[in-house]
């Protein structure tokens, strides 16, 4: 019977709807994802329906499913046992789709996620989860490099993480986003670029390098390949400010945006700094 067929199915937030469409459905069709139109879709009428799951009633506040159509760029869906082939996270119940999100949202600077997750794996029953709802208002994202290479950069970067020590790419991922989440699900820029200083300062001494604490980032950079960096020491001072003087800084969204970019450049892996775009990095030299 239909509904006893094994799936996974995500609905993801709206972001970069246009991008989805040209750059990332090509790639999720190679690995037998199949992208739908959320416009145009029904769970009623979708594979793996179940009429007997009791689904969000009308009348509720937000009605989970209906909410996350509206607010989806696309639905992917995996017809078949769910494969949990996460390279980012492994040994967790993660597909290459929770990969690409986060990769997504270091490449975009915008915070990509699915909202509506179900799945029901051979054999066993039927669950759904709904991601938290972030804001994508008021933020104007800035693309690291140009869209149309990001599926080429998220590729190399599968290739690049098994070689990489799991505790440290663990701080920077765990780092980077909560500083992107304290900036879009709260709205506090300069918290946000205080918690990035800290995603680069966890690596520096994660990897044992020499120095005091701006000496130590500042090598950390350098080995990057970025160039001088003058507006480092305002990062630097915003982390300062936010977590020993107890202070609020002084310091403008302008050097926020710096500290996000540097939080972004650190775990943009598989990409040099000769890579990115001239206004990615322009606020640094």
């Amino acid at each position: 019977m239909k509904f006893q067929e094994p799936f996974i199915r995500y609905i993801i937030n709206a972001p970069h709807t246009f991008w989805w469409i040209k750059h990332g459905v090509p790639l999720l069709n190679r690995r037998n994802w199949h992208v739908l139109d959320p416009n145009n879709f029904s769970f009623e009428s979708s594979y793996g329906f179940d009429p007997t799951i009791s689904r969000p009633l009308p009348g509720k506040q937000i009605a989970d499913e209906d909410y996350c159509l509206e607010n989806g760029a696309i639905v992917v869906e995996f017809h078949g046992d769910p494969v949990y082939d996460s390279i980012f996270d492994p040994s967790s119940e993660k597909t290459i789709i929770d990969d690409l999100l986060a990769f997504m949202s270091i490449y975009s600077g915008k915070y990509c996620q699915y909202l509506w997750e179900e799945k029901r794996p051979k054999g066993e029953p039927w669950s759904a989860t709904k991601a938290i709802v972030i804001s994508d208002e008021g933020f104007q994202d800035q693309w690291s490099a140009p869209p149309e290479k990001a599926i080429d950069y998220f590729e190399r970067a599968l290739s690049i993480i098994p070689s990489i020590d799991r505790t440290r790419l663990r701080l920077a991922m765990q780092w980077f986003f909560s500083a992107l989440r304290e900036f879009e699900e709260v709205g506090r820029p300069l918290v946000e670029a205080a918690l990035n200083w800290v995603c680069l300062e966890s690596q520096a001494n994660y990897l044992g390098l020499p120095g005091r604490n701006f000496q130590k980032v500042e090598s950390l950079l350098r080995s990057q390949q970025f160039p001088s960096i003058p507006l480092l020491r305002n990062l630097y001072k915003l982390r300062n400010d936010a977590f020993h003087s107890g202070q609020l800084s002084g310091l403008t969204e302008a050097d926020a945006q710096a500290a996000r970019t540097a939080g972004r450049a650190l775990i943009l892996l598989g990409m040099n700094h000769a890579d990115f775009k001239a206004d990615f990095t322009s606020l640094y030299t």
